[in-house]
């Protein structure tokens, strides 16, 4: 074909031509049957996400709930979002009784969210959460990838992701005689209670705060548990003038798993 001047195209052997607008008619209802078919073709798919803390519940409304995305893995598009939300989960279900294979962890009330997705083939997705989003201090993300046919629904306890760390939640008080009285709020990630002897033992975990002082190092200062659940506290130097940052964080030293915080003072 040639194209003149006048953006009317030329058809071979002398033919009348085809203006543009003309073409796009007759091409456009081709575009549209191929996008119904493709929508026909397509077959609702759920599937359900959860997330669970290390050594912990799952993690949903108490913590703020935790935000998920579908996304196709290979070309990043987004397929469907929304919130996980709900309770934490039966305790002696995830806690206390030795897990078998094939028995659920979740139940009804058991926070998660169900994507539908409408899918015409196979496709590699990646499943990614961010939170939990009442404690941004400790927001995170994680990710998992996963085959899903249409119309094989991932239900039930569904894709469960892993979601490392302790909520750790700083404060401090102003100094006094050369002391400033620094305090952390830690949970497990799921919320879950750290108390002396109890399911979460205070006395497994170490809390502690690394001190600067106008960025040089001062000193380390482990954090006692105070005998209120969650509640660690030290007192820490604060006899020289300067800015001060201590950073918390709790450990667990049997699984590894640690949160952050950190707060600023200054002293005059």
């Amino acid at each position: 074909m040639v194209f003149r001047k006048d953006k009317r195209i030329l058809r071979p052997s002398g033919r009348m031509p085809i203006d543009r607008r003309t073409l796009k008619t007759l091409v456009a209802p081709i575009f549209l049957l191929l996008s119904l078919c493709n929508a026909v073709l397509a077959e609702e798919t759920r599937i359900m996400l959860r997330v669970k803390g290390v050594d912990s519940k799952f993690v949903g409304s108490g913590v703020g709930g935790v935000r998920a995305v579908v996304e196709d893995a290979e070309t990043g598009e987004i397929l469907n979002q929304g919130w996980i939300t709900g309770g934490t989960g039966d305790t002696k279900r995830l806690m206390e009784t030795p897990h078998q294979r094939g028995q659920p962890l979740a139940d009804d009330n058991t926070a998660g969210y169900l994507a539908r997705l409408d899918l015409a083939e196979p496709r590699l997705l990646r499943f990614k959460i961010f939170g939990p989003y009442g404690q941004r201090q400790s927001l995170q993300e994680a990710s998992v990838t996963s085959w899903v046919v249409p119309g094989k629904h991932i239900i039930g306890d569904g894709i469960v992701i892993h979601l490392p760390g302790f909520i750790v939640r700083g404060g401090i008080s102003a100094p006094e005689k050369g002391q400033a009285k620094l305090e952390a709020e830690v949970t497990m990630m799921c919320g879950c209670p750290i108390s002396k002897g109890g399911l979460w033992d205070a006395d497994k975990y170490e809390v502690k705060a690394l001190l600067k002082r106008d960025g040089n190092a001062v000193g380390e200062y482990p954090l006692a548990f105070t005998g209120e659940v969650n509640h660690f506290a030290a007192q820490v130097p604060a006899r020289d003038k300067g800015d001060y940052e201590a950073v918390i964080y709790a450990y667990d030293p049997g699984t590894g798993n640690t949160g952050v915080d950190r707060v600023v003072f200054g002293a005059k």
